[in-house]
């Protein structure tokens, strides 16, 4: 589980994971995970009163350092998904990073991964974490996902 830098963060180390062979994790809850460091969509920035696109590619280019921001390690939306574990995916329709987490989840979808995506209308970055009735719901949400995947034993 992760939220946004740590969303993505999570899903590129399954990824890796995979790819390594090793045991997946029986599921992943990404909430408003940032997938491109490039990305966010700019349509959304003036809804967004938590998040800039100019500094996230700052930030995000940064990070890269000498790598390609496109590689999967530092943007998972561009890795591969096929044989990822069950994922929960949050965003909210008014951060900028909406656009990229539906992507990720109909390239998931498309990968044949067992993916359900989150949407809360109106809603900016993490709004799991956030206090009011949609934050509770999603930890609600969260809670039951991870009472399920203890249970199953897989």
């Amino acid at each position: 589980m992760g939220d946004s830098a740590g969303g993505g963060f999570t899903l590129a180390l399954a990824q890796q994971i995979r790819n390594d062979s090793l045991d997946l994790p029986r599921h992943l809850v990404l909430i408003s995970p940032w997938v491109d460091v490039m990305g966010g969509d700019p349509s959304i920035q003036e809804r967004d009163n938590w998040l800039t696109i100019d500094v996230l590619q700052k930030y995000g280019t940064a990070w890269a350092g000498e790598m390609d921001v496109s590689n999967p390690i530092i943007s998972p939306l561009y890795g591969d998904m096929e044989g990822l574990p069950p994922t929960d995916l949050f965003t909210g329709t008014w951060e900028v990073f909406y656009t990229d987490v539906c992507n990720t989840y109909d390239k998931m979808k498309n990968a044949g991964v067992d993916a359900r995506l989150h949407v809360a209308e109106k809603m900016g970055h993490v709004y799991p974490l956030w206090p009011g009735p949609e934050g509770r719901k999603a930890h609600r949400e969260i809670a039951e996902i991870i009472k399920e995947c203890g249970a199953c034993g897989t």
